[in-house]
């Protein structure tokens, strides 16, 4: 007797569906795995419950590109615990593919090490777009991009158009995420683990960089919270702040990842790489030619618009960070910072989830994908 697989459920959208089509995930969105050690580091059900591990995610400050490290991507976070990100999705789509006409769409997943900078991943992912469009006749390729990866993928868009035929952007921080500063002064602990990513380990990731905003509107005037401009993509202004106690302390955790000068002198490259790589997320100009597409965002979450800043009594800049902006966005990102660069054109389409959990949202995921995949009537 042959079983019969169950029939995906019909989620309006995906029915459109063809071609090839690849999941890039965000920022923390990609496994990190050891072979020394045989382990998954990042994450694992164990870590999140493990306050006496002494075990990091630095990134060593030498590394600029692709060098060789301890922790290699392997594969996408679905889920941890009932926390889901893309299981959803990654489900939805696997079952499709396999009971449709193999003709129809192929599902491809790339993770990647969402610690390096992302023009070293934006590298990576052009060669692996590369590859499927050699095999597949040479037919460009839909992208499901989240957070970071959305920021990777426009990057890419504007170095090679032929490759993409469409992209769905869900919370992606084209106006960077004021809240990455709470992570350089506090860290991001992960539940009962405060080591994991401690501020040591946050100020080796590039890409917690890349996530400043982009027009330097992270702070605001106490009086009227109207956004107060300081360049912190200038090296002299960290050194003139209290926003990263890792660039000055010399404690022994500092020292694991560089002296004093070496610490100085990696922000200082790391700050003119983001700078560089934000160049290339700008508009291309009117003759350039955008394929359709779609950022799919949530506008119901109290999220961080931008902190109050003051000078200390030592002449410093020093965050308010009690005093968070409220606006709303997807409870990381705000909606302001979900618009893509001037000029290029997009459509939107709304969810009522938070920021890890948009392509939780099928139907949303389902109405951007029809948007993307069918063409607009001419009145």
């Amino acid at each position: 007797m042959t079983i019969r697989k169950k029939a995906p459920p019909q989620i309006p959208g995906f029915e459109y569906l063809h071609s090839d089509i690849v999941l890039i995930p965000g920022y923390r969105g990609s496994k990190l795995y050891n072979p020394k050690t045989k382990t998954t580091t990042w994450l694992n059900l164990q870590i999140p419950l493990s306050p006496h591990k002494k075990e990091n995610l630095d990134l060593p400050l030498q590394i600029t590109k692709d060098e060789p490290d301890r922790f290699i991507p392997h594969g996408i976070l679905q889920k941890i615990a009932f926390y889901r990100f893309y299981d959803s999705l990654i489900q939805h789509m696997d079952n499709l593919s396999s009971q449709t006409n193999p003709q129809s769409f192929k599902f491809h997943k790339f993770s990647y090490d969402w610690r390096r900078s992302n023009q070293a991943t934006s590298d990576i992912f052009l060669e692996y777009l590369k590859k499927i469009y050699a095999t597949n006749g040479e037919k460009p390729i839909y992208i499901l991009a989240h957070s970071n990866g959305g920021l990777i993928t426009l990057s890419v868009l504007h170095r090679a158009p032929h490759l993409i035929a469409g992209v769905i952007f869900a919370g992606t921080p084209f106006g960077g995420a004021p809240g990455i500063f709470h992570e350089f002064k506090f860290g991001s602990p992960v539940l009962f683990n405060k080591k994991l990513q401690d501020p040591t380990t946050i100020f080796t990731y590039r890409t917690a960089f890349h996530l400043l905003p982009i027009k330097c509107n992270a702070f605001k005037n106490p009086p009227n919270d109207r956004d107060f401009y300081v360049d912190y993509f200038d090296s002299k202004e960290w050194l003139n702040s209290e926003w990263s106690n890792v660039i000055f302390e010399d404690t022994p955790r500092n020292l694991t990842i560089g002296t004093k000068e070496e610490r100085i002198a990696y922000l200082e490259r790391v700050l003119d790489d983001t700078k560089k790589f934000h160049d290339t997320l700008k508009f291309q100009g009117t003759e350039f030619k955008y394929p359709p597409m779609v950022t799919l965002i949530s506008n119901v979450h109290q999220s961080n618009g931008g902190y109050p800043i003051t000078k200390n009594q030592h002449g410093k800049w020093e965050i308010d960070f009690e005093g968070v902006i409220p606006v709303y966005g997807d409870g990381s990102v705000s909606v302001e910072s979900t618009k893509l660069p001037d000029g290029i054109p997009y459509e939107v389409c709304y969810s009522i989830n938070t920021h890890a959990e948009l392509f939780e949202d099928l139907t949303a995921v389902g109405q951007a994908i029809e948007k993307i995949f069918v063409p607009k009537k001419v009145a």
